[in-house]
């Protein structure tokens, strides 16, 4: 055993030397055995005779032996810890002895090994102080020690002795013994043990590193001067969290007076528990926020500087604050991260990069962003507005252009009349705030608004910090009304801000929202217990006090952007909560947000379905982009100028040789009639090429159109140093058609389950099976056209009653919209009733892939029958069609499916 764990083995011996010493101090006649020592404690001597000498002398207290017997420092010390013992403050034998007269005791703190502390109030001046009493022998030289402590700088955060008196007490024996006494003045706040173990510490990210720099500085002061302290346990280091700032102090110093204990091992005691404080500190906060990494929360740089602290390499205070102020480590760790990065990836190039989440730099993303006038201005205005339209459309791009990012020099909008702040939801940022089963309606609705202005409140708290540390924002004159709302907003304890060394005041109070958030997040884990209830108004005062404390948003009107707000993003309960918001007309702030079509719900927490038009504007990208005349759509040719716009942005942002598409792409390459002729007949050369072809098969979509004209860069291998050339009809072809049947093909890769026929099948392969059977019925009528002399093609289903669909396929149809495939936004008149019935047109990005053409001239009507079955058994549709088709005379044009239902 000995061989294996020798820490354990001379532990053990160290038992078995001091056992006798142990049987001593716990005989019950103890008092009677020392008595025979007969110690003096003024002369230091004992009697000789006494049957404790060969003991003590085993153990070296004996220094000198004779008639009389001297004990060694350590005998005394072990003598006193026998004999001085703290009595009853209120008794008539004081533990204060002579200073009673000078000070009142209120009681003991502490009773050690090599003192007793003691809390006494000044019976002059009424002043609070703690009272150290240190045991005989417990110093070898108290007076210089505390001569050497005066050496401290000012401001360290080490409650330094005011005095150094000398009282009498009497021991349990009855003789005088005379004590040197410390006097330290007392220190307001409560134990590092209790902050730790208190609930609600809201304790902001950099309190790991706000400790380590006033405790570790503080120690580091004391190691300068060659001194320790000698008992740093979370009971000797003081919190002190007035005015709501942190701070840390250590008292009850030790330094000389820690009995047999050797400076080495007193200066290691130090180092080894300073890091166990940093350690545990950590930990609480670790487990309060249990789904975020440490590194996360506090930041890499700080991440590293606690590992190196931590580490067995460090040995000294000095090195401590040395790496505290080192830079160094972390920006190797930059040069690094940007070395990797670059091998790795590269600047964007691709005209694929067009979801604005996916860009990194928010200066890239201004100067890519093309807005459409007419569209900008209809979004902008202070109003709830709702951005919808086709999956690609820019529905997140315009809802950022009008959010505050302070790392881009510029903005599309002036933050000083319009500040946005953007919560980007695909991320899952809602997703934690979900309805569980045992919330009630009302607990869902309180919990989620609490959380909901907490994030509101965070989010734009981040986004001034970063404008005043970027320069795009002045700083305020005075944070004082921002710091009074904060503190009523959050639970107790309210606030807690760190060292203005380590963080600003305007970063500290971002900090400590962001723990707020965080734990307002975890407790939802547990039963819910509502202590504070917050609104729409809540915010109007929040953001009425943003205006009055930076100068450049006094006349600013906050716009809170949610992006991508649908269904599975954000959860119905936080839709409803977000109603809620847009519900509150007032004239400091408003709710914009984007969403795919039929995935957000416009109803509040309350049950009220909100109206468009009157709570809230819908702003359809893809209705607003729609070519039509009068007020119902653009002019053709104005929709190809925005999209040339757009492309060109992009030709002049990456420096290509050309910015007219049209030198690349052409545009007279083949006519849509040649077009449709070709396809038709399914001969090799009906070749999808030319701009026209390409800004049309977009179909309305910059997203689209972008990456057509990116894999026809590629095809071709143009990049911005390749002479503008017009690519031949055969690689845009190839290209286009790639892009067209990656897109059909990515539909069966969409997550989720629906329904059909009372079975659970996958959504993307139904939605693959149904889009291919409507592209397939498409070109089946387009075929069919071959022989005439001007071909028209089918590229809507009209309906051709008003009846409701069964719900499978009601359900279906909406999948259908949500994801693009088909545009739900028209109705027609029909003219065999002059009535008008919905319209559901096929995203022309599919066409390539059916070989099929990209203008609608006639429209596939369909009964409630026929449509049901083409969304619940679209194999069946298309398999039914077809039999027809083979069946119609040669002369005519089979109508495939727009006969009477034979159900």
């Amino acid at each position: 055993m000995s061989e294996s764990y020798p820490a354990f083995a001379r532990m053990n011996q160290l038992i078995a030397d001091g056992s006798d010493l142990l049987e001593l101090a716990s005989r019950p006649d103890l008092d009677s055995v020392l008595a025979t020592l007969d110690y003096d404690w003024r002369v230091n001597q004992a009697n000789a005779q006494s049957p404790l000498v060969p003991l003590f002398s085993r153990h070296g207290f004996v220094e000198s032996s004779g008639s009389a017997v001297a004990l060694s420092r350590e005998g005394i010390l072990f003598l006193s810890r026998l004999l001085v013992r703290p009595r009853d403050p209120h008794s008539s034998r004081n533990i204060l002895g002579t200073l009673d007269s000078k000070y009142e005791a209120k009681g003991i703190i502490s009773v050690g090994k090599n003192s007793i502390v003691v809390e006494a109030v000044h019976r002059l001046l009424g002043s609070r102080f703690v009272l150290k009493l240190v045991r005989p022998g417990a110093s070898k030289d108290m007076l210089g020690s505390v001569g050497l402590l005066s050496g401290l700088p000012d401001g360290t955060r080490i409650l330094k002795p005011i005095d150094l008196v000398a009282t009498t007490l009497t021991d349990a024996l009855g003789k005088d013994v005379e004590v040197q006494c410390l006097v330290f003045p007392f220190a307001e706040g409560i134990t590092f043990r209790e902050f730790l173990s208190r609930e609600n510490r809201h304790l902001n990210s950099q309190v790991a590193i706000a400790f380590a720099r006033q405790v570790g500085s503080a120690l580091a002061a004391l190691e300068a001067v060659g001194g320790y302290h000698g008992d740093l346990h979370e009971g000797n280091i003081i919190v002190d969290e007035r005015d709501a700032r942190l701070r840390f102090t250590i008292i009850d110093i030790s330094f000389d007076a820690m009995g047999s204990a050797s400076s080495e091992i007193c200066r290691n005691n130090d180092l080894s528990n300073f890091k166990q404080h940093v350690w545990r500190l950590l930990a609480a906060q670790r487990a309060a926020v249990p789904r975020s990494s440490l590194r996360k929360y506090i930041g890499t740089q700080n991440y590293r500087r606690i590992e190196r602290i931590l580490s067995p390499e460090t040995t000294s205070f000095r090195q401590i604050c040395e790496i505290l102020e080192d830079d160094r480590d972390y920006e190797a760790y930059l040069e690094e991260k940007k070395r990797f990065l670059g091998e790795r990836f590269h600047d964007p190039v691709s005209f694929r990069l067009q979801r604005y989440e996916e860009m990194t730099d928010p200066e890239m993303a201004v100067r890519l962003f093309v807005p459409l006038e007419q569209l900008m201005d209809k979004i902008q205005g202070f109003a709830n507005v709702y951005v919808s339209g086709n999956r690609g459309s820019g529905k997140s791009t315009y809802l950022a252009s009008l959010g505050f990012f302070p790392a881009a020099t510029s903005g599309t909008v002036d933050f000083r009349e319009i500040f946005g702040i953007y919560f980007p939801c695909r991320q899952g940022e809602f997703r934690p705030l979900a309805k569980r089963e045992e919330w009630s309606d009302e607990t869902s609705r309180a919990v989620v608004t609490n959380a909901m202005a907490t994030k509101i409140v965070r989010r734009t708290l981040e986004v001034i910090s970063a404008g005043v540390a970027s320069g795009r924002l002045r700083p305020a004159a005075s944070l004082d009304a921002l710091r009074a709302f904060l503190d009523n907003l959050v639970p107790r304890p309210g606030l807690v801000s760190v060292d203005l060394a380590v963080q600003s005041e305007l970063d500290n109070l971002v900090a400590s929202m962001v723990r707020v958030e965080m734990d307002e997040i975890a407790k939802l884990e547990r039963p819910i217990s509502i202590t504070a209830r917050h609104d729409a108004l809540t915010l109007v005062r929040f953001f009425e006090t943003v205006r009055q404390t930076f100068p450049d948003l006094t006349r600013t009107r906050f716009q809170i952007l949610f992006d991508d707000a649908g269904s599975p993003y954000v959860p119905t309960n936080v839709q409803a909560v977000i109603n809620d918001l847009m519900l509150s007309s007032n004239p400091v702030f408003c709710v914009k947000l984007s969403a795919e079509k039929l995935t957000f719900r416009f109803m509040s927490s309350d049950g009220k379905a909100l109206e468009e038009g009157q709570d809230y504007l819908e702003r359809d990208i893809s209705q607003i982009l729609f070519i039509g005349s009068g007020a119902g759509g653009l002019k053709r040719e104005e929709l190809e100028r925005y999209f040339r716009r757009i492309v060109q942005q992009r030709l002049e942002a990456f420096n290509y040789a050309a910015t007219d598409i049209v030198e690349y792409l052409g545009d007279e390459q083949i006519s849509h009639e040649k077009l449709l002729q070709l396809l038709s007949m399914r001969t090799k050369n009906a070749y999808y090429a030319g701009w026209t072809t390409v800004w049309n098969i977009a179909d309305r979509t910059p997203r689209n159109l972008l990456e057509l004209v990116s894999e026809i860069f590629a095809v071709a291998g143009i990049d911005k140093d390749t002479e503008p050339k017009v690519v031949s009809p055969r690689d845009q072809d190839r290209a286009i058609r790639t892009i067209s049947e990656k897109r059909l093909e990515s539909l069966s890769q969409i997550p989720g389950a629906v329904t059909i026929l009372g079975h659970e099948v996958s959504l993307g392969r139904r939605l693959f099976i149904t889009t291919s059977a409507i592209g397939s019925a498409f070109g089946m009528y387009l075929r069919a056209e071959r022989g005439r002399k001007r071909r028209r093609q089918q590229l809507a289903i009209e309906r051709n009653d008003l009846e409701e669909l069964q719900r499978e396929a009601e359900t279906m149809l909406e999948k259908l919209i949500t994801f693009g495939i088909l545009d739900g936004n028209k109705l027609q008149w029909a003219r065999d009733d002059n009535v008008k019935k919905p319209l559901y047109v096929l995203n022309r990005i599919y066409c390539p892939a059916f070989g099929i053409g990209y203008q609608r001239d006639e429209h596939l009507k369909l009964s409630r029958g026929k449509l049901e079955q083409l969304l619940v058994t679209p194999e069946r549709f298309i398999r039914d069609g077809t039999r027809l088709l083979r069946e119609a005379a040669a002369t005519h044009t089979a109508d495939l499916f727009h006969y009477k239902d034979q159900r």
